[in-house]
């Protein structure tokens, strides 16, 4: 609500503020003008003439001058009354404000001198220039600001003859002022302004105050700019040496970059990363001071030079990045590897596949890994032949790229690659490069014929490996190809054909799964089947046939495993029939918890439409499960179809509590207030009756805290009920003094969202909540 509010308001003031230019630019007519001025001589509240001033400075004309100079020496008045002569274009206000320097004292005086300097009133130097020397330090310092602000000849001059008389408070205000004059010079006297910035280095001045005057001094001279620049990068003071590498990174000068990598030996480590980086923005005449980085004794610099080669190399770059791509150096090599994705020209990728060939294997595999990262598809002959490579390296970053690039071309000569496999260690990365390129197939029959035909070609315990491309597929050909395996005289093939058929991303194989549970050739065999059909039969979309297939499989079920198996799948089928299935379990105590379980999440699902079956069916749950988290969502059920009375509407409320240095609905949650602490007084008071507590109505604008609510439940005799509680971030409840349900989550309030079993006794029971 707060931000709402704020963001209408903040929009209103734009739209405000946009009218204001309009009028300014247009003027205001004269009835408005005399209006505003007769609100600043009448006993109109301070705000309202305020206002009035702001309206003046943007569209006053000089009829408003006098009234407003007149207001110049009230205390009120005076910044509102300045402020609005400072914006106004006319000679007349400078002269207003000139005048009101005899009329002020103090605050005000240094008020009326800072609007002289923002006008750039030149007038006003002579008489603010024996200002400089004022007792009060603080009219001084604003003088010294002012001249600075306005600048010139005169100003300059009072500001050097002030500055060796300065007190130390006032000081540094001159010194700004000289550094402000040179600025406005260096645009048309750039010889004047280096005069005043040479006054301003010496060594006993601020160090802030001699770097900028020693920058200033760098635009106004451009001749001697490259000098004064490796003079300050090669020396020993600090604050000149920042500034002259900031100057560095920000002037774009190419002249000034040239001069200072002629000097490069000379450069320590943080200006040759400078210089470096200025080329780089420049992109000009770079490579030779990329090849003295790389050469350099500076790690930090050999770094930038390799990553500069990702943005000024060409080809020519392939072979030094490969190098480094190869060392042991960790931020060199991960430097050229980043550099060699990025390279760009019409010649990389040639001179990539070029230097492949005479490289050494580390170096191979680093161009090799880069093909993949670069995208480079017209590579995959040269990837698919390295994928071959006796060097383990070699063979693991080739099918790297081609598992990134996934190429459907691909997929037969990698199916030979695993065929040909000595081991499983060497056919699991090139499996994993053939699943990929199976995902990302657009002709999922075409890969799955031939996945097929590689499978055929292999003797029944070699197939093995392949087997989950035919799930990865899932075409009508894979399925059968599966099936019959399933068959296989080979065990080893068969169980593993039948885990496959398990995993399967569809329904599809039920049938065939549900068959070889009754008459696979062992136990152990018909139990993995049957697994596999209870889990593919969770695919079925149709929840009626979904039902009638996991029905079957119960029926087929001699475990309680797979029974309970089957239960699971049941609870997220939510129909009747599915319900009234699952409950038939409930006495059966080998699967009496997984049914309970299995129907409380049906008939969760199925109360919005039908609460009067969830209810029942909840009820059913009760007999057999009396406590646990299956309990209390089957109270909840058996509560939530009952009618709007069970809320409860009469509260009584105490706080808002907070805690100094706390901050957020969690951390304050655990803190103990008033009302957990025995023996304090509280003071509870009624909240309005109603199904819900709006606490941010009762405590507007408060966050960071908590409050408590009271009740009282009157129970005709002792029972066991159910409390249901949403809140708005976390809820502790207390019943009769006993903790019965904590919460602490940040969070937005729905109803019921938190359950909690109660114990309710004869007579009255008070309940306390914590929110």
């Amino acid at each position: 609500m707060i931000s709402t509010i704020f963001t209408m308001r903040k929009n209103a003031c734009l739209i405000l503020s946009a009218c204001i230019v309009a009028v300014g630019i247009f003027g205001l007519p004269a009835a408005d003008e005399q209006d505003l001025l007769a609100v600043l001589q009448s006993n109109a509240p301070v705000p309202q003439k305020w206002s009035a001033c702001q309206r003046l400075r943007l569209a006053g004309s000089p009829k408003a001058v006098p009234v407003l100079a007149a207001m110049l020496t009230d205390e009120r008045l005076s910044q509102a009354a300045r402020h609005a002569l400072e914006g106004m274009p006319f000679p007349e206000a400078g002269a207003a404000l000139r005048d009101a320097l005899a009329k002020t004292s103090g605050p005000l005086k240094a008020g009326v001198i800072d609007s002289l300097g923002w006008r750039s009133e030149a007038a006003a130097v002579p008489l603010l220039a024996p200002l400089l020397s004022d007792a009060d330090s603080g009219i001084a310092a604003a003088a010294a600001t002012a001249l600075g602000r306005i600048g010139g000849p005169e100003a300059i001059a009072a500001l050097t003859a002030a500055r060796s008389k300065a007190p130390a408070a006032v000081l540094p205000s001159v010194l700004d002022g000289l550094l402000q004059c040179a600025d406005r010079l260096l645009s048309n006297d750039k010889p004047a302004a280096a005069k005043v910035y040479a006054g301003l280095q010496d060594a006993a001045l601020p160090p802030h105050i001699r770097a900028a005057a020693w920058r200033g001094m760098c635009l106004a001279e451009p001749a001697r700019r490259g000098d004064m620049v490796i003079k300050a990068l090669t020396g020993s003071d600090r604050p000149i040496q920042s500034a002259a590498l900031k100057l560095l990174h920000e002037s774009g000068d190419a002249q000034l970059v040239k001069a200072c990598a002629g000097r490069w030996d000379l450069l320590p480590a943080e200006a040759q990363l400078a210089v470096l980086d200025a080329y780089v923005k420049i992109g000009a005449e770079a490579m030779p001071t990329v090849q003295a980085a790389l050469s350099g004794r500076h790690p930090a610099v050999r770094v930038a030079a390799l990553r500069a080669l990702g943005e000024l190399g060409g080809a020519s770059a392939v072979p030094i990045l490969a190098r480094a791509a190869a060392s042991s150096d960790t931020a060199g090599r991960d430097a050229a590897r980043e550099s060699l994705v990025r390279l760009r020209g019409a010649d990389v990728t040639g001179a990539i596949q070029a230097h492949l060939k005479m490289a050494e294997p580390l170096e191979k595999a680093e161009l090799l890994r880069v093909l993949g990262e670069r995208g480079e598809r017209q590579s995959a002959g040269l990837l698919l032949e390295n994928a071959a490579s006796e060097s383990e390296s070699v063979r693991l970053a080739a099918l790297a790229s081609l598992t990134r690039l996934a190429l459907p071309e691909t997929v037969v000569p990698l199916l030979e690659l695993a065929i040909k496999a000595k081991s499983g260690k060497e056919r699991d990365p090139v499996l994993k490069a053939v699943y990929a390129v199976c995902q990302a197939s657009p002709d999922k029959s075409k890969a799955a014929h031939n996945v097929i035909e590689a499978l055929n070609r292999l003797p029944p315990v070699e197939r093995i490996p392949l087997l989950p491309l035919l799930a990865e597929l899932a075409t009508d050909e894979t399925l059968a190809a599966a099936q019959a395996a399933s068959r296989d005289k080979n065990l080893e093939l068969a169980r593993e054909s039948v885990r496959v058929l398990g995993q399967w991303p569809n329904a599809a194989p039920f049938a065939h799964l549900l068959e070889l549970a009754r008459s696979g050739p062992d136990r152990a065999f018909q139990t993995l089947a049957l697994r596999g059909a209870i889990e593919v039969a969770a695919h079925e979309q149709d929840a009626s046939r979904r039902l009638a297939c996991l029905q079957e499989a119960m029926a087929v079920a001699q475990r309680p495993e797979e029974k309970k198996q089957a239960l699971g799948q049941l609870s997220r089928t939510p129909t009747a029939g599915a319900l009234a299935f699952v409950l038939k379990h409930l006495n059966d105590s080998a699967l009496s918890a997984e049914a309970a379980l299995a129907a409380v999440g049906i008939a969760e699902k199925l109360a919005p439409a039908n609460p009067q079956l969830a209810d029942a069916a909840a009820a059913e749950v009760l007999k057999i499960v009396k406590d646990g988290d299956v309990a209390k969502r089957a109270l909840a059920l058996r509560i939530k179809p009952s009618s709007a009375e069970s809320f409860i509407r009469d509260w009584q409320v105490c706080g808002p509590y907070r805690q100094e240095g706390v901050a957020g609905a969690e951390a304050i949650f655990n803190i103990a207030f008033g009302p957990e602490k025995p023996g304090e007084k509280v003071e509870w008071r009624p909240v309005p009756r109603g199904e819900h507590v709006n606490l941010g109505a009762i405590f507007p604008g408060q966050d960071n805290c908590v409050a408590y609510l009271r009740t009282r439940i009157l129970a005709p005799q002792t029972c066991e009920a159910v409390l249901l509680m949403g809140s708005d971030d976390g809820i502790k409840a207390w019943l009769n003094g006993e903790v019965v349900h904590s919460h602490n989550v940040d969070r937005g309030m729905v109803a019921d969202q938190d359950t909690a079993p109660i114990k309710l006794k004869q007579g009255a029971n008070e309940l306390i909540l914590k929110i």
